[in-house]
């Protein structure tokens, strides 16, 4: 790996977003320059606004930024965009914050554990806990290509997907969590004085998810395993 897409979904997080934004290349200075950010703003014209006003060179800053005209969920608008991932990847949210070298860690730990770049190492989120360990992580292209189209998450879902991530990796003995590659989560169950409208849209499609999960779980389906 070479190379760190970091793709972002966010939606009337403004505030939030650039504090992500800030962590992500303060807190790693080792690869401001191997670090591409793929934002796609679901159905937020306010904030695709505000980025090109803030960020006015952000075409030259390794920057690729969409706007969907109506919302569509995180799961689709992730999926509209990973894949102009080339070579690694990050799918992110929009209201973390990186810790001090957390991205240098886990580019140097996934170089070293899967030199064939067939792997996903996952991010420690601080800040909550029983948290699915990918949810936040760094995948290699070999990985990714297993998806088709290399669209990362199941259709189905439209915000909670990431499990189906760990579980392939995990059957496939690809999976790897680094402990110094550290993030902090503003997760609304531990901070609810930070609830937003976002995490309101996202709680009226959880049930929907979290039962499509049990029942694909149930199964044996995982989204990439062909």
């Amino acid at each position: 790996m070479r190379e760190i897409s970091i793709v972002i979904a966010t939606r009337n997080r403004w505030e939030k977003l650039k504090k992500t934004i800030e962590s992500i290349y303060i807190n790693s200075p080792q690869l401001y320059k191997l670090i591409k950010l793929l934002i796609i703003f679901d159905g937020d014209q306010d904030g695709y606004s505000n980025f090109k006003d803030e960020y006015p060179l952000y075409d030259f800053q390794g920057v690729h930024i969409e706007l969907t005209q109506t919302q569509i969920g995180s799961v689709a608008a992730r999926n509209l965009i990973t894949p102009y991932c080339n070579d690694g990847l990050i799918w992110a949210t929009d209201d973390i914050t990186f810790n001090d070298y957390s991205l240098w860690s886990a580019f140097k730990t996934f170089n070293e554990k899967f030199p064939d770049d067939d792997g996903v190492v996952g991010f420690v989120q601080e800040g909550v806990s029983n948290f699915h360990p990918t949810g936040v992580g760094l995948m290699g292209q070999k990985f990714l290509q297993r998806y088709p189209g290399k669209k990362l998450f199941y259709p189905g879902y439209f915000h909670f997907a990431c499990q189906e991530i760990y579980w392939l990796a995990n059957k496939y003995g690809k999976f790897y969590q680094d402990p110094e590659a550290k993030l902090f989560h503003f997760h609304p169950a531990f901070h609810k004085e930070l609830t937003d409208q976002t995490h309101i849209d996202a709680r009226v499609h959880k049930k929907r998810d979290h039962d499509l999960i049990k029942e694909r779980e149930a199964a044996g389906l995982i989204w990439g395993d062909t």
